[in-house]
């Protein structure tokens, strides 16, 4: 049963139970108070596991700070379309750009605002790519330790996965990432991405997003995920650097 905290007075339709009753065809019945439905939300996020760093971000406070770089309202376009389609749509996700450039901000935006808007209620989950990578590998021998990290991850609703590529990775590791990325794309469960890596490095001898986690994971993001790049320069060193000009003069 739902209570009033000892901060907030209890809500105004339930008496701070949790419930109110409904009259349906001439019965009363018992229904869940919308504060009710809020908290459940509440905990949704909190379940998700998204870092307190950026429990801030949601769509509306995306910033199109640079009017020089078209990629920035384009992304934002299409991130607040996947989610206003949420679930009536067949693939996820994959922002590709460099570091600085508002990627993590939209994918965690996109999974707030589905947790706390639709109906039935999502399960989401947030993965740091590298953080998960770490954990894979302090779970060697211990199947049952490697089945309770990546298990929430494949059957949740909806995956956010930041980082993608980051960090060193071992053939059985990747292995065992295919068969998350593999098993997600076989059960239509969608998936964002993020990564640093691009498609179509510009520099001689810059690793790709395929020489970072195969061929093979790469080939099913292709089918599982629409692609968004972001070309921009990067918005926490150009607001430091801001920051510092202005404080110098």
């Amino acid at each position: 049963m739902a209570e009033a905290t000892k901060d907030t007075a209890p809500c105004s339709l339930c008496d701070g139970t949790g419930w109110i009753l409904v009259e349906e065809g001439g019965v009363e019945l018992a229904r869940h108070c919308e504060c009710a439905e809020e908290r459940l939300r509440d905990r949704s996020v909190v379940r998700a596991g998204i870092p307190d760093r950026y429990l801030h971000c949601t769509l509306d406070e995306f910033e199109l700070w640079n009017p020089e770089d078209p990629t920035l309202g384009k992304a934002l376009r299409l991130v607040q379309e996947f989610v206003d389609l949420y679930p009536n749509i067949d693939k996820g996700l994959v922002l590709m750009g460099p570091v600085g450039t508002g990627k993590t901000h939209l994918a965690v935006a996109a999974l707030q605002q589905i947790l706390r808007e639709k109906r039935p209620p999502v399960h989401g989950r947030f993965a740091d790519f590298t953080s998960l990578v770490l954990e894979i590998q302090m779970s060697f021998d211990d199947s049952g330790a490697k089945r309770k990290i990546l298990q929430p991850l494949v059957d949740c609703d909806l995956l956010v996965v930041d980082e993608l590529g980051a960090g060193k990775t071992t053939p059985w590791v990747m292995d065992l990432l295919y068969y998350l990325v593999n098993t997600r794309y076989l059960e239509n469960r969608l998936t964002i991405f993020t990564t640093n890596y691009s498609d179509f490095p510009k520099k001689t001898g810059e690793e790709s997003l395929t020489d970072r986690v195969s061929q093979r994971i790469r080939s099913r993001l292709w089918e599982m995920c629409r692609r968004i790049e972001l070309r921009g320069r990067d918005y926490r060193a150009e607001r430091l650097a801001a920051r510092e000009g202005g404080l110098n003069r």
